[in-house]
């Protein structure tokens, strides 16, 4: 019999220790990967874009602003190391912490790719750019009448008006950890505000080094660090080891080694991969919902071992958009303008408890209270929207034209989520009981948020979830000066009444006040049915029982901060 000599047989049990270390290491570290699936894709991550929960999920793990909510929705420092507001409400004046960098990208030319302090005049530029409309911003409603400057700002960067301005003058900079915001006039959930993603900053060297890509290329200062993006197939953040926060013990925080999000479109498939262990998080369909639980919503006893089954509040209201304004596509060609009788009809033909049993499995509640959802500041059950009522929605469609729904020709455009098909199944058999004939049209839903941006769509699926905790944020999709693309008022909405009330509300710092003229403003755009009033939706999302410290906010934002993978 052949013999190894004995530094050979050592040679060869230090390499194969080795390997199983090296095995060992990579199970260990892509163990605390967090994966999770996006159906509905990632438009970009352009923060002056980011207007769809698909990408300020993306934003949320890497970019951080002035300030943010913590888990019990209370307003807490985050760039901003603390502020002072003026006695009459209009100054704020932040103060920024000396310790926060951007992450290492080659935009950073001159530190050999090294990320910098960031600055107030980082945050100065960062404003001012998702207020200028050479940008393709979405965001400039959300400061526009509230922010001093930033109306003539948007005026000559739109070249609307001829006298020049260096800016936005309610913006100052004095020094590098100073930024002060001067305000039109007083507005209570401001604070509330410059936690939305439109606030993240970010640094202009990579705007400029990136150009039209930096949308696919974005640098910023969170817990995770951008890695790459793989269009429709993934995308990939690692942990970012600079990262200034430590947890209450002096432990450093992210726990977790990435974050990677896919895009599988198939709500089946990503069951199974979420049950193979491929996903850390879920959204179940209605479908997958129903196999999973019992009559009463609780999981199975057969599934109790796996992964938990979560719902919380989610403070969403789902609608569908009928285009009002005869100044935009879906205008010219849609039969909603200056035909209140047919929106009204539609809204009374609707069977929405019906829909809430055999589609939702009862994941919402009837939107029969106004745009407002339940738990959202402000929500008044005692306001009264619209109820199923078969006879007068066909005595309104022929008051409206359409008698019988003759010569009506609706197409619903929805996005290509599982959900949405099936809700418009469901909202299609009900018109055709009042002798409707609606079409379906579905298509990405990434494009068909882009799309209603622009005004297209006579009749759509939409959805607006609050990007904070103020009714303020829904009562603004009904403000004429807000009809897109200058604002989130995508059905074109107008009512000077409503105008008027809008804005006498933003005077009142009392926000009991304040919710008496929300409630009288609610009632007209009832009346007016200025959206086709659906559900207001429920969170029910699965997690893998190994997971610690992930939630999802009543915004709908997840957060991986404090996440941990046993």
């Amino acid at each position: 019999m052949k013999k190894f000599p004995l530094t050979l047989l050592l040679a060869l049990l230090l390499i194969l220790a080795l390997n199983i270390y090296s095995c060992s290491e990579k199970k260990e570290t892509e163990g605390k990967i967090f994966t999770i699936n996006v159906s509905q894709n990632i438009e970009t991550l352009e923060p002056v874009m980011s207007n769809s929960n698909q990408t300020i999920w993306g934003l949320s793990v890497m970019m951080e602003g002035l300030v943010e909510f913590d888990k019990e929705n209370n307003i807490k420092p985050s760039i901003a190391r603390n502020w002072e507001i003026s006695d009459d409400a209009l100054t704020y004046t932040f103060h920024l912490r000396d310790d926060v960098y951007y992450h290492d990208n080659e935009c950073f030319k001159e530190s050999d790719g090294k990320g910098r302090k960031v600055t107030a005049q980082d945050f100065k530029y960062c404003f001012e750019r998702v207020n200028n409309p050479k940008s393709k911003t979405r965001g400039q409603w959300v400061y526009r009448d509230r922010i001093k400057g930033a109306q003539e700002y948007i005026d000559f960067m739109s070249g609307k008006s001829t006298e020049e301005v260096n800016g936005i003058s309610g913006l100052q900079a004095p020094d590098d950890s100073t930024l002060i915001i001067e305000l039109t006039k007083p507005f209570a959930p401001f604070l509330s505000v410059l936690t939305m993603s439109y606030g993240y900053v970010y640094p202009g060297e990579a705007v400029e080094f990136y150009g039209d890509r930096f949308g696919q290329n974005p640098v910023g200062t969170g817990p995770f660090r951008f890695v790459k993006w793989d269009l429709d197939k993934e995308l990939v953040f690692e942990k970012n080891k600079n990262y200034r926060e430590k947890d209450k013990d002096g432990n450093a925080i992210p726990y977790l080694d990435g974050v990677r999000f896919t895009f599988t479109q198939s709500s089946e498939t990503e069951f199974m991969d979420f049950q193979n262990g491929r996903y850390d998080y879920h959204d179940p369909s209605s479908e997958t919902y129903d196999q999973i639980t019992d009559d009463n919503g609780n999981l199975i006893d057969s599934q109790k071992d796996l992964y938990t089954l979560n719902r919380q509040p989610w403070l969403q209201t789902v609608f569908f958009g009928m285009m009002q304004s005869p100044e935009l596509p879906g205008g010219k060609t849609g039969p909603f303008v200056n035909n209140l009788k047919l929106r009204q009809a539609l809204n009374y033909a609707v069977d929405r408890d019906r829909i809430l049993k055999f589609v939702l499995k009862n994941r919402g509640s009837s939107a029969e209270n106004g745009p407002l959802p339940k738990g959202m500041p402000g929500f008044n059950p005692e306001i009264k929207g619209y109820k199923f009522d078969k006879d007068k929605a066909m005595q309104l469609l022929k008051e409206a034209g359409y008698p019988n729904g003759e010569g009506l020709d609706l197409t619903l455009v929805t996005g290509n989520e599982e959900i949405q098909k099936t809700l418009a199944i469901a909202v299609q058999q009900q018109l055709k009981d009042i002798g409707i004939d609606l079409k379906l049209d579905q298509m990405i839903q990434a494009t068909l948020i882009s799309k209603q941006e622009e005004g297209v769509f006579p009749f759509w699926r939409a959805s607006w979830g609050a990007d904070y905790y103020d009714p303020e944020n829904f009562m603004a999709l009904f403000y004429s000066k807000n009809i897109t693309p200058n604002g989130p008022n995508r059905v074109g909405y107008s009512n000077p009444e409503v105008d008027r009330l809008y804005e006498e509300a933003l005077k009142i710092t009392d926000f009991d006040e304040r919710k008496k003229i929300y409630d009288q403003m609610q009632q007209i755009v009832i009346d007016d049915a200025a959206w086709l009033f659906l559900y207001y939706n429920q969170k029910v999302y699965l997690l893998r029982k190994n997971v610690e410290g992930f939630y999802v906010d009543g915004l709908n934002i997840i957060n991986l901060k404090y996440a941990k993978k046993n």
